[in-house]
C-alpha cells in the first residue's frame, strides 16, 4: 500500500458527494512495455470513500465491475444455458457430428456477464456493469456506496482480478483523487516493469510451450516460444502460466476456419437470437475426448484440432494444459480462438 501524506487527505466537509475514479486495465502508458502486454487489474486497487460518495470505473480493456453481496463470491462469466439447452447440429468439415452435441450449451451468465442492479450499493445485493459487448469504447460505470464497510469487487472475465472499496463515515479524512491517481501510477509501474522483464522470456524447458507468461496482474498475449521445433512423435505440452487471470485455446487448422471460430466466440444464439449470447462450442469444447488424437494435419476433414478453453480457474473442468502428439513431419500453425492475434507454429521434422 502506498503511503499517503496527510496533505493528500480530503476532510469530510470538502468531499460531500465526491467521486473517486478507478481504471479497469492500465491507467496510462509506460515506455518499453511490450505491445502485446496488458494488465488485468484495477488501479488504484483499493480506494476509500465516504458514505454517499460514488466510485466511477473507466474501462481500458474487456472487463466487468461486479460487486457481489458482501461476503459472497463473484459469479461466473460463462455457464451452462439456464434453460438447460444443449448443443445440437454442430458438424466438422467432414460432415461428422462433433462429440459435444448433446453437451450443455454455454452462454454468458446473467449475473456474471450482464448489467445487474441499480446505481447504488449497500452490501445486500449484487450490482454489475456487465461486459462491454456493444461496439465502441466502453462507457464508464458508476456506483454510489450508501453503507459503511469494506467491499470486494471483481472482473468476472478475468478470474483473480479484484479490487476493494472501503466506505467510511463522513467525519473521516480520505485520500484525494490526486493521491489515488499517484498511487495507481505507482502500482502500474511495478506491473509494467514485470511486463518488460517477462517479454524477454525464451520459453519453458523441454517439449513445452507457455500460453502467455503471466502473473495475476500482468499478461502477455504471446506463445513462448512462438515457434517450436520437435522430432516426429513428440508430445508437446501447451501450458497456461502458473498464475494468470487469462484463458486461452490451442487450436490448429486452416487459417480461414480458425478465423471464423474466433470471430464467433461470443455471439447471438442462432436458435434463440433474443436470448442470452452463446459461446461457440467449437471454440469452447475440446475437438476430441477423452484425449486429443495424434496430429498429422488431417483431423476432422480439414486439420482442425483444439484443446478447448484452458485456464487456471479451479472451476474450469479442462484445467490449464493441452497436450498434442505430432505424428507427421510438417509445420503446423495454431492460434488462440479467444485472442486470435496470439499465433504459434510447431515445426515437426
Amino acid at each position: 500500500m502506498v503511503a499517503i501524506a496527510a496533505t493528500t487527505l480530503v476532510p469530510a466537509a470538502a468531499a460531500q458527494g465526491a467521486t473517486r475514479t478507478i481504471t479497469a486495465g492500465p491507467p496510462g502508458k509506460v515506455a518499453g512495455t511490450p505491445k502485446d502486454g496488458d494488465t488485468n487489474a484495477f488501479y488504484r486497487k483499493s480506494v476509500t470513500v465516504h458514505v454517499g460518495d460514488k466510485v466511477k470505473w473507466k474501462f481500458n480493456g474487456f472487463h466487468t465491475v461486479t460487486i457481489p453481496a458482501k461476503g459472497k463470491p463473484a459469479p461466473a462469466f460463462i455457464g451452462p444455458d439456464p434453460s438447460g439447452a444443449t448443443v445440437a447440429g454442430v458438424n466438422d468439415a467432414a460432415g461428422n457430428p462433433f462429440w459435444f452435441n448433446g453437451q450443455p450449451k454455454l452462454t454468458l451468465s446473467p449475473l456474471g456477464a450482464l448489467p445487474q442492479g441499480g446505481k447504488s450499493y449497500n452490501g445486500k445485493k449484487l450490482v454489475s456493469s456487465g461486459a462491454p459487448l456493444a461496439p465502441g469504447a466502453p462507457k464508464p460505470y458508476s456506483v454510489k456506496f450508501t453503507k459503511k464497510g469494506s467491499y470486494s469487487y471483481y472482473c468476472t472475465i478475468h478470474v483473480g482480478q479484484k479490487g476493494t472499496v472501503k466506505v467510511v463515515g463522513k467525519n473521516k479524512a480520505i485520500p484525494s483523487n490526486k493521491a489515488n491517481a499517484k498511487a495507481a501510477k505507482k502500482e502500474y509501474a511495478k506491473v509494467a516493469k514485470q511486463l518488460i522483464k517477462d517479454a524477454k522470456f525464451a520459453g519453458p524447458p523441454g517439449n513445452a510451450v507457455e500460453a502467455g507468461h503471466d502473473t495475476i496482474p500482468s499478461t502477455i498475449f504471446r506463445f513462448f516460444p512462438a515457434t517450436k521445433s520437435v522430432p516426429v512423435g513428440t508430445t508437446v505440452s501447451f501450458n497456461m502460466s502458473a498464475k494468470t487471470t487469462e484463458a486461452h485455446t490451442i487450436s490448429f487448422g486452416p487459417a480461414d476456419y480458425l478465423k471464423t471460430q474466433a470471430d464467433t466466440f461470443i455471439g447471438p444464439d442462432p436458435a434463440n437470437p433474443q436470448g442470452l449470447p452463446v459461446v461457440n462450442p467449437i471454440a469452447a469444447y475440446p475437438s476430441d475426448v477423452p484425449t486429443l488424437p495424434a496430429y498429422d494435419g488431417t483431423s476432422h476433414g480439414n486439420g482442425y484440432l483444439s484443446g478447448g478453453i484452458i485456464d487456471r480457474d479451479a472451476a474450469t473442468p479442462g484445467g490449464g494444459t493441452t497436450q498434442v502428439t505430432f505424428s507427421k513431419a510438417g509445420t503446423y500453425n495454431y492460434i488462440c480462438l479467444i485472442h486470435p492475434d496470439m499465433k504459434g507454429s510447431i515445426v515437426v521434422g
